[in-house]
């Protein structure tokens, strides 16, 4: 008797299918996460219009499921801050459209990084930022080149403390001691303080 096999066309099709459950799912979860870092397993699959056990044929636990979701929005906010063009421009006007449009991209995520924090170490959100970070690197060298941010300090301590203020700001928004009118201007003005040459 022949073996039946599956015919190249439904094979793609299962593919296609599964791809969608995946954006399905990682959209559902950044959405419920949003509004509880709780949130079950059994809520996200009902948002995304999945069953529970087609969540876990994907994501075969909550923190894989959530790995899952930090790339999603890290991604998300490294296309945000390549569309801000941080080689365009001098070196202040660019480091405050780049940090606008990466803050106004990481909005939508605010939930999701206290989550991380929580549950990550510092090393690894480290690595876990490096998409987004590297983009500021050139940045900030062309910056200290020209003298207008600090060159005592290396590229990684700005980078780091650029990182610190943005997870301060976010942090600061989610406990609600900044308004949301106040926060974005905030973390700005503290970041380009932070950056500026102590001899300008």
């Amino acid at each position: 008797m022949a073996k039946q096999t599956t015919s190249p066309g439904a094979q793609r099709r299962r593919r296609s299918d599964a791809d969608r459950s995946v954006q399905a799912i990682l959209e559902a979860a950044l959405d419920a996460l949003a509004g509880d870092p709780d949130v079950s397993m059994a809520e996200i699959a009902r948002r995304a219009g999945v069953v529970r056990a087609t969540i876990y044929a994907h994501f075969p636990t909550r923190e894989s499921l959530l790995d899952s979701v930090m790339e999603r929005a890290v991604a998300e906010v490294a296309e945000a801050t390549a569309a801000a063009e941080p080689a365009r421009g001098e070196p202040e006007e660019a480091l405050e459209r780049v940090l606008r449009a990466t803050w106004q991209k990481l909005e939508l995520f605010h939930a999701l990084l206290a989550i991380n924090t929580a549950r990550l170490s510092a090393k690894e959100l480290h690595r876990r930022h490096l998409p987004v970070m590297t983009q500021f690197a050139p940045l900030i060298e062309r910056g200290q080149k020209k003298g207008v941010f600090r060159r005592d300090v290396p590229v990684t301590w700005h980078l780091a403390v650029l990182r610190a203020i943005a997870h301060a700001a976010s942090a600061e928004l989610q406990s609600g001691r900044l308004t949301e009118a106040k926060v974005e201007e905030t973390m700005l003005t503290t970041a380009l303080a932070a950056m500026a040459s102590p001899k300008r």
